[in-house]
């Protein structure tokens, strides 16, 4: 692990190729939990998965890589998470096959309030204050909401899932393909992305209004607040 510490950019071990990522954030509470599953491709040996992580909490016991070619699943010998480089280190017992693969994580994160990543932003509703969660990943901050390849060249496609108050609106990339309502909770699911750097991924969760209207062509365009 000393070895990926104070590197400027991540090893090329591993290429992230699909990101299938679910997050649920608890606005009063001001937290996030979720998951990822990254398609990714092993295409140099290593015992070693290294990827961008930072203020967040990772469960130990989620983390699995499962090789595609057989269905084999390995844990890792030891995950660190290097706060000060803000990279994931997994270190496994063995050399990892040449190939497709899935790296799954479940992790927990902070709604901060620096204007980075998946943070929390005001507003007031029938004189009550209120909370939204709201995304900025440009330039590096993609890693705060997610574990991830955090760099431009590192392009991939996202499938993103999103629970939430079914009172809420949610938005993100792509448009909505299915949304689920479960009592007071609902799950809003949106198509896969096209391949893109992490820092264009965008979500909001918020009690949202929009207004719309469609160009000369016939494409909608809506403005929420």
């Amino acid at each position: 692990m000393q070895q990926f510490k104070g590197q400027p950019r991540l090893p090329k071990f591993a290429v992230p190729r699909r990101y299938d990522i679910r997050l649920k954030p608890d606005l009063d509470a001001c937290k996030f939990a979720g998951s990822v599953a990254i398609d990714l491709d092993i295409v140099d040996d290593t015992k070693y998965i290294v990827l961008n992580a930072a203020e967040l909490s990772v469960d130990t016991d989620s983390v699995m890589f499962t090789n595609r070619d057989v269905s084999e699943v390995l844990e890792p010998l030891q995950i660190d998470l290097v706060e000060d480089d803000e990279i994931l280190v997994l270190e496994f017992a063995e050399t990892l096959p040449i190939g497709p693969g899935v790296l799954s994580i479940g992790f927990e994160g902070t709604l901060n309030d620096k204007m980075k990543g998946f943070y929390r932003s005001t507003y007031e509703h029938n004189g009550e204050k209120k909370n939204m969660a709201v995304t900025q990943f440009e330039p590096v901050d993609a890693r705060r909401c997610f574990p991830c390849w955090d760099e431009p060249a590192c392009k991939a496609t996202f499938k993103i899932t999103l629970d939430l108050p079914s009172e809420l609106v949610a938005l993100s990339n792509m448009p909505i393909v299915e949304e689920k309502v479960d009592g007071h909770l609902k799950t809003v699911s949106y198509q896969e992305s096209p391949i893109m750097s992490t820092y264009l991924v965008a979500d909001v969760v918020g009690l949202l209004d929009y207004v719309e209207d469609h160009t000369s062509d016939g494409v909608r365009v809506r403005v929420y607040c």
